[in-house]
């Protein structure tokens, strides 16, 4: 089990962009001393209080400031705005700066308030994610490269800079319905999941459409088969008692099913969203986390035991990495979550054997607080 960190760069109320940025940095620092695999942000627009607008910018400030920690790339949008070849000039930028610590994750958005502004048309998000895909690969890896689609015709061309690797690092793409994890599981690439508040069951009928689908890969451009299935859950905290943790996330817990709840009902009206009727039986439940974690894993709050119980059981699934979106809380809150999951969650997944399991201070009838930071 693989554990990542996702950071969308939530700006409350009251504090500059400024202060935040650079609060990311420091918990990606913490991250990586902690013993993280990989942290990243997603690219958010238009977003209330998200501001990871241009990863890529930010990704060569951490890239300076670590020296381990694979930078993932959580959700890359592939679509027309984003021109291939400039994701390419980003990525291998990125990866120089970080002496090849780059990931790669792409998304074809299903958020309205992101596509309307950029004028993008949501039955076309697809098919633009393919070419995009494809573009940004031979850029990557052919020199000179030159491509003729639907969207991009591009003449014989020597894209640079080139990756400090030979070879191209591992990609990822975000899946949230049945056809997107069949899709990815045919193009032979990595997914990063999520049930959209659809429960456990849904979970495990979508793993099981990606691992058939992984059994005949057949990439469309010349990158790595990745068959590494990521699970994100959309809020994440953990706190030493389950008490705190709920209270210190109660607020983004709600905001974050709200947010999602009306961004899937403005799509369902738009073109359709499978599963609406189940999120919309939940919002009964939307001021109560612990009720909705109970329903969905999408919600992993609670202390660490709470977290190693719920990681075993998406491990148990076929999951192969975890994503923690840890976020909106205040970075003392995260900074203290991030060292106690690095503390007493990843141990047990790394080196069981080498964790302290008797307390010597219980002979005394004294019980030590567990769980210290």
């Amino acid at each position: 089990m693989r554990f990542g960190f996702l950071s969308e760069g939530t700006t409350p109320r009251g504090m500059t962009h400024h202060h935040r940025l650079h609060e990311v940095i420091r918990e990606a620092e913490l991250c990586e001393e902690t013993g993280w695999d990989f942290w990243g942000t997603s690219e958010q627009h238009f977003a209330p209080g998200a501001t990871i607008a241009a990863p890529e910018t930010l990704y060569g400030a951490v890239a300076m400031r670590t020296s381990r920690i694979k930078l993932r790339f959580m959700s890359i949008l592939m679509l027309k705005f984003n021109h291939p070849i400039k994701v390419a000039n980003h990525l291998a930028t990125v990866d120089i700066l970080s002496h090849g610590r780059v990931e790669l994750c792409t998304a074809r958005s299903n958020n309205v308030k992101t596509l309307d502004p950029f004028e993008v048309d949501p039955s076309d998000t697809r098919a633009q994610w393919r070419e995009g895909l494809e573009v940004t690969v031979k850029a990557l890896t052919e020199f000179p490269m030159e491509h003729h689609g639907e969207f991009y015709k591009i003449p014989p061309i020597e894209v640079t800079p080139r990756l400090y690797r030979e070879e191209l690092f591992p990609i990822w793409v975000v899946t949230i319905s049945p056809e997107t994890h069949t899709i990815a599981g045919n193009m032979g690439l990595g997914a990063i999941t999520n049930d959209s508040y659809l429960g456990w069951d849904h979970l495990g009928e979508l793993i099981g459409l990606y691992r058939d689908a992984c059994k005949t890969p057949d990439p469309i451009a010349q990158y790595p088969v990745n068959t590494a299935l990521c699970f994100c859950p959309l809020t994440s905290h953990c706190a030493a008692t389950r008490e705190a943790a709920v209270e210190e996330s109660r607020h983004d817990v709600t905001r974050f099913f709200r947010s999602t709840y009306d961004m899937y009902d403005q799509l369902d009206q738009r073109s359709g969203f499978e599963g609406i009727n189940e999120i919309r039986k939940m919002k009964e439940h939307e001021n109560d986390p612990l009720a909705l974690a109970e329903f969905t894993p999408t919600i992993m709050i609670g202390t660490p035991d709470d977290l190693v119980e719920r990681i075993k059981r998406l491990e148990a699934m076929g999951v192969d990495e975890i994503v923690l979106r840890i976020d909106d809380l205040g970075v003392s809150q995260h900074l203290k979550a991030i060292e106690l999951i690095g503390k007493y969650v990843i141990p047990e997944f790394r080196g069981p054997n080498a964790i302290r399991r008797q307390s010597m201070w219980g002979d005394y009838g004294v019980e030590k607080p567990r769980f210290l930071t």
